[in-house]
This record gives C-alpha cells, structure tokens and sequence, in this order.
C-alpha cells in the first residue's frame, strides 16, 4: 500500500500525464494558503507544531514547508532551525508508524540542515538542538557510540533551562546504557532525574512531566532483564507522572503498551 506522500505523488503524475498539468488546490486550500501568507514564520511553526502534536502529521508538514518560506523571507535563520526540528519530529513520527525509509532518509537530512544552518549563520544558542536531532538519527540507526557522541556534543553546547539539560543528561545515559556501559548509562540517567527536579519550577510542567514520564520508562524498559524489580518499579513512576497530569494522553498510552511487554 502507498504511503500518503507516494499517493499524492501518484495523483499528480497521473494528472501531469493526462493534461499536461499539475491539479491545483482546491477553492478551501487556496483561502487557507492565502490566511497562512499572512502570519509570520514562527506564528506558522506554532500552527504546525500544534498540527504535529495532534497526529495531523500530513497538514502539519504543510504549514511548516510554508514556515520554511516565510522564515527565509524573513531571514529568520534561528526560527527555521525550530521549523526543520518540527520537521524532523513530523518525519520520525511517520517513520516509526510505517517503516518506510523514505520517511526516515528526509528525517535525517532535515536534522543535518539544522546543523549546517547554526554552523552557516553561527546560531550558538542552537547547536545544542542540532545534536540531538543527530543523536536521534544515530539511535534509529542503532548507532549507539554515534549516539552518544551526538549527545555529549548536545550538552556540550546547550543554552537553556536546567530541566531541560537534565533530560539531554537522562539521553546521554540512555544512549551509553545501550552501548553497552550499563553501569555508567544508569547512573547518568539518575543525575539527570535530580537535574530536572531541580529546575522544575523554570517551565512548564507539561514538559517536566514528560521528561520525567520519559525517562522513568526507559529505565523501565533497560532494566527489565537486569534488575527487573527496580524496573518496576520505575514503570510504576511514569504511570504515576502520566497519571497525575490530564494532558498526558499520549504518554499514557506508551505506558500501558510498554507495561505489556514488561509482563511477557
């Protein structure tokens, strides 16, 4: 079966090869276009991310590929970078629902033209993004030492909330428990829990949440042959998180599903 993308394309070969055309847009489409033209490259990239967190993966990619053109208009270099990561999200998403490749091969160039563009226009304050985006690609790749390389590099060069470097740390720890030095991997992810409690009251909980929904999951999922009570242990965290916060949904979800496989 075609993915949605190869299904437009399909529709638009068959149009161009009947008439000699490409189909233009519908009357609705062309008023949207013309509301999207009026808002700025970052109120796009909002709309977009919105779109994206709703599972509307397809519209989401449309309103950020206008993101992308508004920003350039705008030269608003340090915005488009948080486009292509919103991008880059968009992808992965689609990626892991379907496991075409196609999907992940634009994830990764979009996360690569992050970091050429912080490199192009010196964005320092978004370096750090960059590399995580990198280390999601190595971690795709089951390129752990990549991974960790990326995610060192990533709070190397991060500038930003505390919380948020104690979620980069708890990856970090991840990507190192993976490689194969549990011992060191385990007790960075532990820092990093401690490092986004401390900074809790910088942000959004929201965030806070998930960081810490996040990370307890992993823990769960790493340590299940290990240590499997300690791996209990930290699902039952999560669950908690997950549950004392309505916006979570999603997480929830992931919870229940992981706590299937932890019961086989």
């Amino acid at each position: 079966m075609l993915g949605p993308v190869a299904q437009w394309l399909e529709r638009v070969s068959y149009k161009h090869e009947v008439d000699g055309s490409i189909p233009s847009r519908p009357t609705h489409q062309k008023k949207m276009t013309s509301r999207l033209n009026k808002l700025s490259g970052e109120k796009l990239r909002q709309k977009g991310e919105r779109l994206r967190e709703e599972e509307k993966y397809l519209e989401a990619l449309k309103v950020l590929d206008e993101a992308l053109i508004k920003c350039q208009e705008e030269k608003n270099y340090r915005t488009m970078v948080v486009v292509l990561k919103d991008r880059f999200l968009t992808w992965k998403h689609l990626f892991l629902h379907s496991n075409d490749r196609v999907y992940f091969i634009l994830a990764q160039k979009d996360a690569e033209c992050m970091l050429s563009i912080c490199q192009e226009y010196n964005l320092k304050d978004k370096f750090h993004t960059s590399y995580f985006r990198l280390a999601e690609v190595a971690e795709l790749l089951e390129d752990y030492e990549s991974q960790v390389k990326y995610f060192k590099k990533a709070l190397d060069t991060y500038k930003g909330f505390l919380s948020e470097k104690g979620n980069y740390r708890t990856h970090l720890g991840t990507a190192l428990y993976r490689s194969g030095r549990k011992k060191e991997g385990k007790e960075i992810m532990l820092e990093g829990i401690k490092e986004i409690q401390r900074g809790a009251g910088e942000l959004d909980s929201f965030f806070v949440h998930i960081w810490l929904s996040g990370v307890h999951m992993r823990l769960a999922e790493l340590l299940r042959d290990d240590e499997p009570r300690e791996a209990r242990e930290h699902l039952e965290k999560a669950r908690e998180i997950a549950k004392a916060d309505p916006k979570l949904v999603i997480r929830r979800r992931q919870i229940e599903k992981l706590a299937k496989t932890l019961r086989t």
